[in-house]
């Protein structure tokens, strides 16, 4: 063998080695990716895992809440009805201020953490927001009274306003009437 084969031979291995080299290179860079998306995906599922946790937490903390409400209404309620019931005289005394100031601090302390009245009286009947216990002369469609009060709790219904609903019956009558009024005028 002369010097020529043998650098050729020698430069032949050295191109066999770059080529096998840059194929480990290509393998260990595709390996690389492959780890890169692999840690990426695994890094947004442990952000969305934590965002999912996290909103869970509030969630069930919203939910007692809301069910702490819900079991301190009845007691609200009748406040409400024994001060609407009470006489003249124990309006004024103090310990009926008391009464009034204690229930005055439970409703803010309540309203504090979210809870809020739902205005029906004079309003268009909603079913999302109240619920009809009666019909009665009125205008059709119309709170006309309201029997039990309904609250929200941060945006949402945890017990509708228990209304009485117009039916429209005053309206039909009053147009009869002026249909008769004005078929009396045509006569004469």
């Amino acid at each position: 063998m002369s010097d020529s084969d043998e650098a050729a031979k020698v430069g032949i291995e050295q191109i066999e080695d770059i080529e096998t080299f840059r194929q480990a290179l290509a393998e260990q860079k595709e390996k690389a990716e492959q780890y890169l998306a692999s840690w990426q995906r695994c890094q947004a599922d442990f952000a969305n895992y934590k965002k999912r946790s996290e909103q869970d937490k509030r969630d069930i903390a919203e939910c007692a809440s809301g069910a702490l409400i819900c079991s301190l209404l009845p007691v609200m309620d009748d406040l409400e009805r024994a001060f609407a019931s009470m006489p003249a005289e124990l309006g004024e005394s103090n310990w009926t201020e008391g009464i009034r100031l204690i229930y005055n601090k439970l409703r803010a302390i309540l309203e504090a953490q979210g809870l809020a009245c739902i205005e029906a009286r004079g309003g268009d009947f909603d079913p999302r927001l109240h619920e009809a216990v009666m019909q009665q002369e009125g205008e059709e469609g119309m709170v006309i009274e309201e029997t039990q009060k309904g609250y929200k709790f941060k945006e949402r219904v945890i017990r509708p306003s228990l209304v009485v609903v117009g039916k429209g019956e005053e309206k039909r009558k009053q147009g009869q009437r002026n249909k008769k009024e004005n078929q009396k005028w045509a006569e004469q």
